[in-house]
């Protein structure tokens, strides 16, 4: 599921940092995806060597993240909190009056009823058609409560959005991992997208992000079409799914609590890491969708 990335699902877009908001690139011309197609063919040339080289360099990834840590010491942030008349308070000035507070909260719990009762079914018979990969991070399927109430807040400062309207537009409310053997991965998660359909999910949209250098991917967005609740679908390999875990602290950063000085240090980790991850063969013949609306 999107495994939040540990705990927050949001997963890239387009460089330089990662979707929900972010500005998506232009869509490339065929001589651009040409161009894209030759570089990926080149860089999947000897998939065994490149998957040995990402294993040998994961610890020492780890440790590069720890040193950054220490070099750039995150900043204390005020915990979430309901206050005695029903209002909610996070870090940043995120407020919600009691009455939004209120209706935030039934709608967060909407979602997760319809997910109980229909959409996660319908991911466990999925994931029983095929036993050559799995849901990872099930354990995280539901973003936490509070930083839904963060980002619905972060939603209504930027675009004046209602709470109600907010929320609806979170699109990893609700989300999933699905982890792939790397020779597989392209087949098997085109055969999964058609399995989503056909299980009667709309799907919303559609990233293809193995090509960029800050984040390897597909990131999908499904609706749940009596209800309407959106829930999102990630397709990962083992190393692009460590690659995503590894990062997932710069990315928060990088969309919060960094400095000019530590922005551009992070956007180097992301790309550093991810220029390591193993890229699949054919991967690059996943379209976006909708086409060009990217």
């Amino acid at each position: 599921m999107g495994i939040d990335r540990a705990e927050d699902g949001d997963a890239p877009a387009r460089p330089p940092a990662r979707p929900d908001g972010a500005d998506a690139a232009p869509p490339l011309d065929a001589a651009e995806r040409a161009a894209e197609h030759a570089r990926y063919r080149a860089r999947v040339e000897d998939y065994g060597s490149a998957r040995d080289a990402w294993a040998e360099a994961a610890p020492g990834l780890h440790a590069a993240w720890e040193r950054h840590v220490e070099k750039y010491p995150e900043r204390e942030r005020l915990a979430p909190r309901t206050q005695p008349d029903g209002s909610w308070e996070a870090d940043g000035g995120r407020k919600l009056s009691p009455e939004q507070n209120l209706e935030v909260h039934r709608g967060i719990a909407r979602i997760r009823e319809v997910g109980e009762k229909i959409i996660i079914p319908g991911m466990r018979a999925l994931e029983a058609q095929d036993p050559s990969r799995c849901l990872a991070g099930f354990e995280h399927r539901f973003k936490g409560e509070d930083r839904l109430k963060e980002k619905v807040t972060d939603r209504m400062r930027s675009k004046g959005y209602k709470p109600a309207e907010a929320l609806d537009g979170i699109p990893d409310a609700l989300r999933f991992t699905l982890k792939y053997d790397e020779i597989s991965y392209t087949a098997s998660a085109q055969r999964d997208i058609q399995r989503l359909e056909a299980r009667g999910f709309t799907q919303v949209e559609r990233r293809n992000t193995w090509l960029d250098d800050q984040y390897k991917g597909i990131n999908t967005r499904w609706r749940e079409p009596e209800s309407k609740v959106t829930f999102e679908v990630q397709f990962h390999t083992q190393a692009s799914l460590e690659a995503k875990e590894l990062t997932h602290k710069a990315y928060e950063r990088i969309r919060g609590s960094a400095s000019d000085q530590e922005r551009p240090v992070l956007n180097e980790f992301q790309r550093h890491v991810n220029s390591m991850v193993p890229i699949p063969r054919d991967v690059a013949d996943v379209e976006d969708y909708p086409p060009g609306d990217m």
